[in-house]
């Protein structure tokens, strides 16, 4: 089977979240996630996301796949294209993926750009709405006077 993914991750106040979308030829949708991933910075989250599309299109025993996302940074590393120093925090999964890629000639990496993603975007996004919820409700004033910050002493 040949189809087509995209991934993006979403970071919020060094929360992480991921999203994806896998499609067939034709264009209709196969598996799409949207999940938290907890702590870390946006390169991690956008690492995290291209890792879960590998392995459920392994999972899934895709074997022809191209996979779209819109980091330049991980797509150019991954795909070799980039200098990656020694002292990358990434350098393992780094090389363990364009380890996979080579064996799996099948599969591509392609950067496009951020409005051509959309949807694994959107996913990625909503991964972070309870800590994006939770943050906010601890900023806003209670409804209850008793507990309000706001009430007179």
């Amino acid at each position: 089977m040949s189809c087509k993914a995209y991934f993006d991750g979403s970071c919020f106040l060094n929360y992480c979240a991921i999203g994806y979308v896998i499609r067939d030829r034709d264009g209709f949708p196969v598996c799409r996630a949207s999940e938290f991933a907890g702590r870390g910075d946006a390169l991690k989250a956008e690492y995290l996301a291209l890792v879960a599309v590998v392995e459920r299109l392994t999972f899934l025993r895709i074997n022809e796949a191209t996979i779209h996302g819109d980091s330049r940074t991980v797509i150019c590393q991954v795909n070799g294209q980039m200098n990656t120093r020694n002292s990358n925090r990434f350098l393992e999964l780094i090389m363990r993926l364009r380890r996979f890629f080579l064996e799996n000639p099948g599969w591509r990496l392609k950067w496009i750009p951020r409005q051509e993603n959309g949807q694994a975007d959107a996913l990625a996004t909503e991964g972070l709405n309870g800590v994006k919820r939770s943050k906010w409700n601890r900023l806003r004033p209670s409804s209850d006077p008793e507990q309000s910050l706001w009430s007179s002493a």
